[in-house]
């Protein structure tokens, strides 16, 4: 029963890495058409490569539900 939280909650995750990525190259397309340079903070560089890192670690070792 522990096991089937800690993967549902591994699941979450991985959906909110790929929703923080996408987000962050919605933003960066923008900022690109738009002409302007695109800056991330110190505290949101680390969160995005946080969630890189996470989805690259789930497609090389896998999901094991």
């Amino acid at each position: 029963m522990m096991i089937d939280i800690l993967n549902k909650i591994l699941l979450f995750l991985l959906f909110l890495s790929a929703v923080n990525i996408i987000r962050h190259s919605f933003f960066l397309l923008k900022s690109f058409k738009d002409g302007e340079r695109f800056v991330l903070n110190k505290g949101s560089l680390i969160v995005l490569g946080m969630s890189i890192s996470y989805i690259l670690l789930i497609i090389i070792d896998g999901i094991k539900l």
